[in-house]
This record gives C-alpha cells, sequence and structure tokens, in this order.
C-alpha cells in the first residue's frame, strides 16, 4: 500500500512540476540567433542568423528583454543590419509575449515593402512562429498580422490620425528623422504621436526608435540621442590594445594620387587602412584586422547620467560593417567630397552622423550658376499658371525691400519680382499688381503677404497691416535661443483693440534652407529669371556661414552680414518660411484637384490669384486667432 501511495505521489510531483514549469528563459540574442532563419531571395547570408556577422547587436538586443529599460535609441548609418534587427524583435514579441506590436515607417509604401521583403518571408522561415498562426490565410494581411498571441501592425506614419489610432506596448520607429514633421497641422511631433500609442502599457512598454540622422538642427534622433547614455562601440587595436572607437578620418590611402590631381579610386579600394589613433602607434589594420576588431568591441556609455535614467542611445557608423570595406567607403567619400548633396548624404546614411556645412560663402557665381540651372524667363513672367503668388517685405528706417514668387504645383517657385519701396502706400499698391503668365492673357495676383516688424517702426507696421485688412501679415525672425524651437510659429498681437495675426520664423533655419539648400545645393526649388541685376545678387551673397566658439569652447555656424545690403536676402528668407507655412494647404488643394479630375469635374481657374482667400481659410483674421 505504502509503494502505491509513494508511486501516487511521484506521478503526481511530475504532473505538476510538467505543468508549472516556467517557460524557458533565453535571451534575444541567444533566442534570434536559434530561430531566425533568412530567406535566399531576400539576404545574402540566406540561412541561421547569427551575430557573428553584427557583433555590435547583440547587446541592443538584450537591452529589449531588460525590464528596466523602456527606451532604445540607435542613431545609424547604412550596411549594419538594424532592419533585420526590427524584424527579429518583432517575431521575438510574438513568441515570448502576449502584447500588441506596432511598426512605423516613414511612408504607406515603406511599410508594405517592409513587409514584403522582410517580415513575411522570415515568418515563413521561422518554427518557432509557426505555433502561433491561426491557420487563416485572411489573418495574415499585407501590413496586419493577427496571431494567437498578439497583433503585430506595421504602418507608414502619413498622418496624425493614423498613428493615432494603434495602441501597443511594442512600439518600433524606423527611420525616424524621414518622418512628416505635423507641426505645420497644429499636431504634436510625430515621434510624439507614435510613442503616446504605449500608454496604456506604463510597465511593459518598449519603445525602439532606428533612424539615420539629418543636420544637427533638425534631426530627432540626434536629440533623442542625446537624452540617452550616448553609447559608442569601442574597439582594440590589434598591435597595442588602445580601446578607441572608429571615426572616418583615421582611415588612411596614401600615395592613390594621379599626376593629373585625381585619386586612383581602385587602388584606394584595395589599399585603404585604419591607422591607430594611439600616437604612440599608429598601427595599419587591414580588412581582416577589422573582423577581429568588431568581434572583440564593446558598447561603453559616454553620457553616465542619462536622463530619463531607463533610456539606451547607440551610435554605430558603416566603419564597423562588414557589409562593405573601409576603402569602399574612402571611395564614396572621394566620389561625394565635391558635391554637398552627396557628401550630406554620405554623413548622414553611412557615418550615422549629422552633418552641418559649418563655413560657407555665398559667391556671385552661385547665383549665376542657380540662374543657368533655371529655364528661360523675364522679371515680371510666370512661367505657367502657379498655385498661389506670395509677397515679402523688409522694413528699413526710410525704404522697404520687396519680393514675390510663385508656387507651382510641383513644389518650385520663381521669383518673379523685387525691389525697393519708398512708403507703405507704394508698398500697397505693388502688393495689388497682376504678373502674367509668358504665352497666355492669364494674370495671377499676389494671395498674401508678410511685413517685417522692422525695429523702431514696429507700430507703423501694425497700423498697416489693419489698413490693409490682414493682406499684410506682421513676422520676425527668432534664434533657438530666444525660445522658438519651431520652424515657424503662429501667433497673435494685442495692438488697439486688435489681436493681429503674426509669424515667428527660426531665423537661421531658414537662412540655411535659403542660401545653402537653394542656392549653394541648388535643390531646384527655387528658380530665378535670367535678367537679375546686378544690386540683387550684391545684396544676396553679403552673408557668409562663419564659426564662432563661445566661452565654453562650443563651436557654431552663425550667419554674418558683410556689407549691410542683406534686404533681399531678409526678403527670400521670409518668402522661405511663408512657403514652409502653407505648403500642407497647397498638398491638400493638389490632392482635392487629382480627386476632382478622377471623376471627371473641371475646376475653373479663377483669373485672380487673391480669389484663394476662400480656399486657404487658415489666413482670415479669425482662423489666426
Amino acid at each position: 500500500m505504502a509503494a502505491r501511495l509513494n508511486r501516487a505521489r511521484e506521478v503526481l510531483t511530475s504532473l505538476l512540476r510538467s505543468t508549472f514549469r516556467p517557460k524557458e528563459s533565453v535571451s534575444p540574442s541567444t533566442w534570434v540567433e536559434r530561430e531566425i532563419r533568412l530567406d535566399a531571395k531576400t539576404s545574402n547570408k540566406a540561412g541561421r542568423y547569427s551575430l557573428r556577422h553584427t557583433p555590435y547587436l547583440r547587446q541592443i538586443y538584450d537591452d529589449v528583454a531588460n525590464p528596466r529599460i523602456r527606451k532604445i535609441i540607435v542613431k545609424k548609418g547604412a550596411q549594419l543590419g538594424l532592419t533585420q534587427f526590427a524584424n527579429n524583435v518583432v517575431l521575438y514579441y510574438v513568441c515570448n509575449f502576449t502584447f500588441p506590436a506596432l511598426m512605423i515607417m516613414p511612408s504607406k509604401e515603406a511599410a508594405q515593402q517592409f513587409c514584403e521583403r522582410s517580415l513575411t518571408p522570415t515568418i515563413r522561415n521561422c518554427k518557432a512562429v509557426k505555433q502561433f498562426l491561426t491557420g487563416n490565410e485572411d489573418d495574415l494581411k499585407k501590413t496586419e498580422y493577427l496571431f494567437s498571441s498578439c497583433i503585430v501592425r506595421i504602418i507608414g506614419a502619413g498622418s496624425p490620425s493614423k498613428l493615432a489610432s494603434n495602441p501597443c506596448c511594442l512600439c518600433i520607429i524606423d527611420e525616424a528623422d524621414k518622418m512628416e514633421d505635423f507641426a505645420s497641422q497644429g499636431e504634436a511631433p510625430a515621434l510624439e504621436l507614435a510613442e503616446d500609442r504605449t500608454i496604456s502599457f506604463p510597465t511593459d512598454k518598449k519603445i525602439i526608435v532606428l533612424s539615420t540622422p539629418t543636420s544637427e538642427t533638425t534631426s530627432v534622433i540626434q536629440s533623442q540621442y542625446l537624452l540617452g547614455s550616448q553609447s559608442k562601440y569601442f574597439c582594440k587595436c590589434p598591435k597595442c590594445a588602445h580601446w578607441q572607437t572608429l571615426h572616418f578620418e583615421n582611415i588612411k590611402w596614401p600615395n592613390c594620387k594621379l599626376e593629373n590631381g585625381n585619386y586612383d579610386l581602385d587602388r584606394i579600394e584595395r589599399e585603404a587602412f585604419y591607422q591607430c589613433e594611439n600616437p604612440q602607434c599608429l598601427a595599419q589594420a587591414t580588412e581582416r584586422d577589422k573582423i577581429e576588431m568588431v568581434r572583440g568591441g564593446e558598447w561603453r556609455d559616454t553620457n553616465p547620467k542619462p536622463f530619463p535614467s531607463e533610456f539606451r542611445s547607440y551610435q554605430i557608423s558603416a566603419l564597423y560593417s562588414f557589409n562593405i570595406t573601409w576603402g569602399g567607403l574612402a571611395k564614396l567619400f572621394i566620389l561625394s567630397k565635391d558635391d554637398v548633396g552627396k557628401l550630406r548624404n554620405f554623413y548622414n546614411s553611412y557615418l550615422g552622423e549629422c552633418f552641418e556645412q559649418r563655413a560657407a560663402t555665398i559667391r556671385k557665381d552661385d547665383i549665376d550658376g542657380l540662374i543657368k540651372d533655371s529655364p528661360y524667363f523675364l522679371k515680371g513672367e510666370l512661367l505657367r499658371k502657379p498655385d498661389v503668388l506670395i509677397m515679402a517685405a523688409d522694413t528699413q528706417g526710410n525704404c522697404f525691400w520687396y519680393g514675390v514668387e510663385a508656387i507651382y504645383d510641383d513644389g518650385s517657385s520663381s521669383l518673379v519680382d523685387w525691389g525697393e519701396a519708398a512708403t507703405f502706400e507704394d508698398l500697397d499698391t505693388i502688393s495689388r499688381r497682376q504678373y502674367k503668365v509668358r504665352g497666355s492673357e492669364e494674370y495671377y495676383g499676389v494671395y498674401k503677404s508678410l511685413i517685417d516688424l522692422g525695429g523702431n517702426r514696429t507700430t507703423q507696421v501694425y497700423d498697416f497691416c489693419i489698413r490693409s485688412a490682414f493682406r499684410f501679415i506682421p513676422v520676425a525672425g527668432r534664434q533657438e535661443r530666444q525660445g522658438l524651437y519651431a520652424p515657424v510659429r503662429e501667433t497673435t498681437v494685442a495692438y488697439k483693440n486688435y489681436n493681429l495675426p503674426a509669424l515667428l520664423i527660426n531665423d537661421k533655419l531658414f537662412k540655411d534652407t535659403l542660401y545653402l539648400s537653394c542656392i549653394k545645393e541648388r535643390s531646384g526649388k527655387l528658380l530665378l529669371p535670367a535678367d537679375c541685376d546686378d544690386e540683387f545678387k550684391i545684396q544676396l551673397t553679403s552673408e557668409r556661414l562663419a564659426e564662432k566658439k563661445n566661452s565654453r569652447g562650443v563651436i557654431s555656424a552663425e550667419w554674418i552680414c558683410t556689407n549691410r545690403r542683406n534686404h533681399l536676402g531678409d526678403v527670400l528668407k521670409y518668402l522661405e518660411a511663408f512657403k514652409y507655412r502653407i505648403d500642407p494647404e497647397l498638398k491638400t488643394r493638389s490632392q482635392q484637384r487629382a480627386a476632382a479630375s478622377e471623376t471627371n469635374v473641371v475646376e475653373e481657374a479663377p483669373k485672380r490669384q487673391y480669389a484663394l482667400a476662400t480656399e486657404v481659410r487658415r489666413y482670415s483674421a479669425n482662423d489666426w486667432n
């Protein structure tokens, strides 16, 4: 009898142990190497996923399972495996948690491409995920996956409403710097809207932000990176064992310059090496050394007190990638260094660094080059039917300088008119001019105008704006140190029983846009007439970007006027800000026209452009209050 009881006790104990055995606990890095298989159609390393190819990702994977870490930020370059990382983290959550997951891409098209080329093929090849499939093909839609454990959505950040309607516990934001800015629509930034989706999961939420950076002043990932631990990946020199982070400046390619001054690109790609930063060593590491250096590397925090403390931030560049050689990066740099746009892409996409043109001088040749690149037209002419005509005026002590731009449906704009006006009345007369479309009998007038507050003429400007029935709107430039962080801020000014609508603009941002993007880099958006006079060119070349060091040794770049004749530069700066502000309304009108065209509804073109005052309603006095 006792033997039977003991046997029954053993069977019951075994049954209870098997029933209540805790779930196997493995780190995310171990799980992905064990469970993930890569498809030959979508990866150049088909078969079992291995972190030997991307050893710097191991710690970032394991941070996903750390309950003390709520947010992971990765400022990255290209060719580093972060897209596969996001894919694998989603599947890790599917197999180990019952929480909803959301991945946000810059656009709907990018979301669909990620699902088709990465997520769906990996699901098919992952045995661990198959046990969570429902068996219903309809549960695996193009960008929405319903598993027995949870639901996964992959969406594009196309509108505030899309970001506001998907609660989740895991939120992965990919390419945050490429997401649309919703500030002009009166909404919070896209990243904040995305993070708000995790409010329902205060203790379990995990937010992962991945992106290549853009510029220091506008980059979302840069500002997020600075909040966190600012971890960098250190490698050990194979000769002197000195620990160091890899910097592009230490890639060398001596004796690769030809007699004609050009570089032998093939030789650079073959012979470039990495020079140890230790001045007592200066060893020349090769690609074979790189594999050992990166696999033996480690993350070190450079910000010992991140705020908040649960933020982890990482920076990694293509110098650590096994998919591109140091010589290949050197070759890319040589091909990019003489083109500002290509150089910006090299710094952003490969080095994972913000790009700032620290010093720049606008020359007459830059203006002449922009005129040459523009289609031929003369002052006072419209190239074609515009979406809208806008005007801006810079207020001086005894006169005004003004400019008129036409904005077209392809996003480009042409400078139509400019000059000097003596009085407010002259300025009002100029604002009522009609401009003819070249080769037609169509005329269009200015819709709305900005006018600089003008220092000691501020009250006169306010009175003039009231007399113009708000066709003129006061504008003032501000700096970040004055509390303006958004590109444009709408405000009101209480004056003589009126709430005057007014604009505050980020002065440096729109000078950068005008002088660097439009003129220096010739973005193709600003078109200049062939008969720009010498005074125009003098005023557009009177500012230069110069480095300044403050008392703490921090270097910043500021625009400096060299001859005090920069009035037209200020005018075009205000016009760039105005274009930024009305861009959402113009896009909406363009979409409405496209929809009307699809239904064969013919929209009658208005003969005078100021008829837009009834269409773009945000600019009436009441809407601005």
